[in-house]
């Protein structure tokens, strides 16, 4: 890469940036956000971190979803007829995939937060690769009907379901390309994202109301500032009305 043009400077945004992308290539998810968050830091008006603002978002927001959906597969698994030796442990583990999700879920949120009180700055797509794994994902349908399997099995799909969840949040967020992101759509993106993790917290999951009505008054949030800023663009109007009045809703129950 260096190659090509100008060196890449140790810690420059450039260098961070592609450091990233090398450890979302090898599922490194967790160090790869925070690597992207450095890119920020290092230089917060740089074609870099326009990029690193948007991918780490959907990096937190797809491993959130995917630790939710290996955690959903768990309880399901749990309470499958034929789990009843490993039901107690397949809960177990499920819980603690959904606590996985929250931690990933709130740092996502911390984000969104940040990027809402600052002044608006340009966003743009980013171009990432990550290799389809159907076949360790598919592992999840047998979990889902009580089947055990090893450690080393679990965690491959875990990987792979991560990796697919991340490419479907990038793309919902953005796309894939390097255009830029208009920030309505992806508030609006992130609010469904929120209310889709609200359900970690239900009585079959972490059992946390204080929590739940946390992820609906954020959404409404996101919903409300995608609003403000759709102006004239009937679509992203409608679907900002639409998700405020379910959040509204969704409140008033709790």
């Amino acid at each position: 890469m260096a190659a090509c043009g100008e060196p890449i400077v140790a810690r420059s945004p450039e260098a961070l940036y592609a450091l990233a992308q090398q450890q979302i290539a090898n599922a490194s998810y967790s160090p790869a956000a925070d690597t992207l968050a450095r890119v920020v830091l290092a230089g917060p008006e740089s074609a870099p971190a326009r990029r690193a603002r948007v991918l780490r978002l959907a990096l937190l927001g797809g491993m959130a979803r995917g630790y939710q959906q290996v955690g959903e597969s768990y309880l399901a698994g749990s309470k499958s007829a034929g789990a009843a030796a490993y039901a107690s442990q397949m809960r177990t583990i499920a819980l603690d995939y959904f606590g996985r999700a929250r931690g990933s879920s709130l740092e996502m949120m911390d984000a969104l937060d940040r990027m809402l009180r600052e002044p608006a700055s340009p966003l743009s797509g980013a171009d990432i690769s990550l290799a389809a794994a159907a076949a360790e994902r598919a592992v999840l349908a047998q979990v889902r009907q009580g089947q055990w399997v090893e450690d080393a099995i679990r965690l491959r799909a875990e990987r792979a379901e991560v990796g697919e969840q991340v490419r479907q949040v990038l793309a919902g967020f953005a796309g894939t390309g390097g255009k830029e992101v208009d920030p309505a759509a992806l508030y609006l993106a992130a609010a469904r994202e929120l209310l889709t993790l609200s359900g970690i917290f239900g009585p079959e999951g972490l059992r946390e109301p204080r929590s739940l009505r946390l992820y609906h008054e954020r959404a409404l949030q996101l919903a409300e500032r995608a609003g403000e800023l759709a102006a004239g663009r009937p679509p992203l109007l409608e679907e900002s009305a639409r998700l405020q009045a379910l959040c509204r809703d969704a409140l008033k129950k709790q």
